[in-house]
């Protein structure tokens, strides 16, 4: 059997149904091998696209998203999007194409070591030497991307073995796991320390999401008494219109007086991963006691010192702590901070404020429990995460951890792919967008249909305020955009401009029933 068979036939059981990529004379042996298989191959127009489709598909189906490049420059390209579904915690596998193993040694076309470039940004990072050991590399690939904390893992396949034979062995079946449960006496432990508290508050994270424990987590919720707060990953595991619901917590606290986490004494932090939320901004005195709850044990962080790390099946540990934690009546000083965000999220004292607001009062009233929405990053994504909100958990992708512009669009394709009956939202402002915009190409090939908010504000906002904040004049973050709406026909899209907030609702239920990417742009007047 030729090798790059023997690597397609283990895709293929690893039950793989898309690999996002390019094609390159070092790989195309392997792409010959997928023409003839199960697998869907999805032609992009960058490789960091591939690598944010493949993010996506992880982040929606929890099973590992694949792409594929060549060797040197495609290789390169592919690492930002690898970089962001690693930290993200995403199960990814990349793929990338090699020259043959007898010039790997000197100097030669297009040869670096991808294999070192990989290395700080995948749990599993393997070049295959012997075409016989594929189907152990591609097994061990995909499990050790699913495994702990999810991550990249990547495999280099050169060329030369691509072409070579192998012996068909049989392939490795993945095994049947379940995650470990903590012992109950050290859960009652922490219960303890719970109760003794006056003012707890959970902090949910990403990884509820993750292990889809957000039905005991409110259940946990509702039976304590307990305020909540999620980090912008984990939005909507309360709804909106929940007492018990603080809102989202991240990047720049809110003013004082309306800061959940730093009003408390304890916290129950539920599959938080720190790059989600620093605790040096929130628990800068390490005055607050924590109790880590998640898949695995709590980073070393001298902010982030867990009296009790409970490190195992995140629904079963909620279900027995809920058993010894006392119900909490007096919950007034996070009742005021609820009400004062509220006040805040539906009020535009700041005028350049007034249409993103509207657009996520719009969004938030109107989404389907089982609509997507998918925020690039950018001063829109605090938006997002601060005043819009979702029906349902798991239904928001919002890039936190490497935290890269530019990986909306692509995601909104392989959402739309994925999830083909799903409606489809991204949202993005024009620096993110136009990193990737040659995606559109790719939707309209494939006959994609959903919905993208663009903001058009000729600038890069979030560094523009970091700049105002910090007193400095704001330099270097002003552009011009091309006319989105030629950009947009050139692609076969259609758009819909905006540029006041009674236009949007408008003009979101039009693009909803649109074909193709349809185009919302919303012009804003940046601030003086």
């Amino acid at each position: 059997m030729k090798a790059s068979d023997l690597f397609v036939k283990a895709l293929e059981n690893e039950g793989v149904d898309y690999v996002f990529g390019l094609p390159g004379e070092e790989n195309i042996d392997l792409l010959d091998s997928i023409s003839r298989s199960t697998i869907r191959f999805i032609l992009t127009r960058h490789e960091q696209g591939a690598a944010f489709m493949a993010d996506a598909y992880g982040r929606l189906t929890g099973k590992p998203g694949v792409c594929l490049s060549t060797l040197g420059p495609g290789a390169t390209n592919l690492i930002t999007g690898v970089a962001n579904a690693h930290l993200d915690k995403v199960p990814l596998v990349a793929i990338t194409g090699q020259a043959s193993r007898e010039r790997l040694h000197k100097e030669s076309h297009q040869n670096v070591n991808t294999i070192a470039l990989f290395s700080g940004i995948t749990k599993y990072n393997q070049p295959v030497i012997v075409a016989d050991t594929i189907p152990e590399i591609v097994r061990k690939a995909f499990s050790v991307s699913m495994q702990d904390q999810p991550g990249a893992t990547h495999i280099q396949l050169s060329e030369d073995v691509a072409a070579s034979d192998a012996e068909p062995a049989g392939f490795l079946k993945p095994p049947q796991m379940e995650r470990p449960f903590v012992p109950s006496p050290l859960i009652k432990k922490a219960a303890k320390i719970i109760n003794k508290s006056k003012n707890p508050v959970i902090l949910a994270g990403n990884g509820i999401i993750r292990s889809e424990a957000w039905d005991s987590v409110a259940e946990f919720v509702s039976k304590t008494g307990i305020p909540l707060v999620t980090t912008f990953m984990a939005k909507g595991i309360l709804p909106f219109n929940d007492p018990k619901n603080l809102f989202a917590v991240g990047g720049k606290p809110y003013p004082i007086g309306m800061r959940p986490l730093h009003s408390s004494d304890l916290i129950i932090a539920i599959g938080f991963d720190l790059v989600e939320y620093d605790p040096a901004v929130w628990n800068a005195d390490q005055s607050r006691r924590i109790v880590n709850i998640h898949t695995y044990p709590s980073e070393s962080d001298r902010h982030f010192q867990a009296a009790y790390d409970l490190t195992g099946d995140i629904g079963n540990t909620m279900e027995i702590l809920g058993k010894s934690v006392e119900q909490r009546l007096d919950t007034v000083l996070h009742d005021e901070i609820r009400k004062r965000r509220l006040e805040e999220m539906l009020s535009s004292k700041v005028e350049f404020e007034a249409i993103p607001k509207e657009v996520m009062r719009v969004l938030t009233e109107n989404v389907k429990d089982d609509s997507i929405v998918i925020s690039d990053v950018g001063l829109h994504k605090v938006w997002v995460s601060r005043w819009f909100h979702p029906r349902k958990p798991g239904t928001t992708i919002i890039y936190n951890g490497f935290a890269s512009m530019g990986a909306s669009l692509p995601a909104c394709i392989a959402a739309k792919l994925t999830l083909p009956h799903n409606e489809i939202i991204g949202i993005g402002g024009d620096g993110g967008f136009l990193m990737n915009v040659q995606e559109m190409e790719t939707a309209h090939r494939l006959g994609l249909d959903f919905v993208y908010i663009v903001f058009n504000d000729r600038r890069y906002s979030l560094i523009e305020k970091k700049q105002r904040d910090m007193g400095f004049k704001p330099e270097y973050i002003s552009f011009t955009n091309p006319d989105f709406s030629l950009l947009t026909s050139s692609f076969n899209g259609n758009h819909y401009l905006v540029d006041k907030k009674e236009k949007f609702s408008k003009a979101f239920s039009e693009a909803r029933k649109g074909k193709g990417v349809n185009l919302i742009e919303v012009y804003l007047n940046p601030p003086d």
